[in-house]
């Protein structure tokens, strides 16, 4: 153990001093000013809305986030990866257009829903507010395809600034709606606020150029695309969406299971504790990307790129967390008002999954550029049944939902370690395939 201790002293060091650090550092800084303007917020819209309307808030979101991986069948994902930017022109274009096929195919149906699926989702509330959501998906998923464009330009500005945008127009129309006491609608109105806001900072260079870019597309070469980058829509897109799917059941078992004002204070634990680490997360992810893509290409080893910035993510999550799990309970009664005690003692109880699972967020880089995404699909199949099922089995026992937070935390912590340990053996196969 000792001697452990000054190697990772001196990898930090290196990483100071490297560009990863510089890159991290803007797209960091970004994602924390985005993280700290909700919260700043957040204490300010807990008394204009109520928790049902946060919970109403939650139920969208969620369905949203789960539309969102099929939008764009995640060739964004592949942006990163061409040598040539030409492929990866033509890689946003076939993104950009999938994600309007979706647009227009979601919209007439859900304009005409009268009631049908948000009672069969048991959440008659979500009726007047689903129209919204091909909106919502189609802001979203244009958010991802620039971010990874940016990505692999090294405009790690433009995507700070599009989170910082996001957050500021987010909470500004959210704030505006609550003291019009619009309810729930100021709410998502502001989550769609956020998400527009956001693509039109990230993609404010390259508007002019969409036209000449969908002609380079129309001369050719995006079938070719298609079949090169196919593991993305084949695997990845059902990773994803398994993924996000896993969010979205969560959150209908505990429509079921709880009652509204349970899913309202769930809802702002995912506001200030878990959406704000994904942010963070994603900001290193992002980096870590567009470095692991470079060196598997220069036969370079993975490994040390993905410790940095992890040791980069648990310098910044260890203290904050370990906080919340001692304190969570009366820190959020004193910042958001007592009629929120109970969100406090969940995000208490939530807090080492959400820590493990902050940690482990570069790791999901690794199997996208070493085309190991069909086993990576499997450990997401093993965490959505670990999940649910530790939710299900709780539920059918007959325990509250604090037993039911309580045992998820601690299943998908196990969950999360062992994941990262496939990655590292993964990394090491691969340095030892280029020794």
């Amino acid at each position: 153990m000792p001697a452990v201790l000054p190697r990772l002293q001196q990898l930090y060091q290196r990483v100071a001093a490297g560009g990863f650090m510089r890159n991290v550092a803007t797209l960091v800084g970004g994602a924390a000013v985005a993280q700290f303007l909700p919260v700043l917020f957040t204490p300010l819209l807990t008394r204009l809305y109520s928790p049902t309307d946060f919970g109403v808030l939650t139920h969208f979101v969620a369905w949203l986030s789960n539309l969102v991986v099929i939008a764009t069948w995640r060739y964004d994902m592949a942006i990163v990866l061409p040598k040539d930017d030409e492929d990866a022109i033509r890689l946003l274009m076939l993104a950009l257009g999938f994600n309007t096929l979706l647009l227009a195919v979601l919209s007439v149906p859900l304009w005409l829903e009268n009631g049908w699926l948000s009672g069969h989702l048991a959440a008659p509330e979500l009726a007047p507010w689903l129209p919204l959501l091909p909106l919502g998906v189609w802001l979203a998923a244009n958010n991802q395809i620039w971010t990874n464009w940016n990505n692999r330009q090294r405009r790690y500005n433009l995507n700070a600034q599009g989170r910082v945008g996001q957050s500021l127009a987010m909470s500004l129309v959210q704030l505006g709606g609550g003291f019009a006491k619009l309810g729930t609608l100021g709410l998502i109105v502001g989550q769609l606020a956020g998400q527009g806001s956001s693509w039109l900072l990230q993609s404010r260079p390259d508007l002019r150029l969409l036209p000449a870019w969908l002609q380079r597309a129309r001369d050719g070469g995006v079938r070719r695309l298609m079949v090169l980058y196919r593991e993305f829509p084949l695997v990845n897109t059902p990773h994803a969406f398994v993924v996000a799917l896993q969010d979205s059941l969560m959150v209908q078992l505990l429509t079921v299971i709880a009652s509204a004002e349970v899913m309202g204070h769930y809802g702002l634990v995912l506001r200030v504790l878990k959406l704000p680490a994904a942010l963070l997360g994603q900001a290193v992810s992002q980096v870590l990307y567009r470095d692991l893509a470079e060196a598997h290409s220069q036969q370079r080893p993975l490994l040390p790129l993905l410790v940095k910035a992890q040791l980069v993510l648990g310098s910044v999550a260890l203290l904050p967390f370990a906080t919340l799990m001692v304190w969570g309970e009366p820190l959020f009664a004193l910042a958001f008002g007592e009629a929120w005690r109970d969100a406090g003692v969940i995000a208490g109880l939530l807090a080492p999954s959400f820590f493990c699972m902050f940690i482990a967020a570069p790791c999901f880089m690794v199997p996208m550029v070493l085309s190991r995404q069909r086993t990576s699909l499997m450990f997401a199949l093993l965490g959505i049944v670990a999940n649910l099922g530790t939710l299900g089995g709780v539920y059918w026992l007959g325990y509250d939902a604090h037993m039911v937070f309580r045992l998820q935390a601690w299943v998908m912590s196990v969950y999360y370690v062992i994941y990262m340990i496939w990655i590292y053996r993964l990394c090491r196969q691969q340095e030892a395939s280029h020794a």
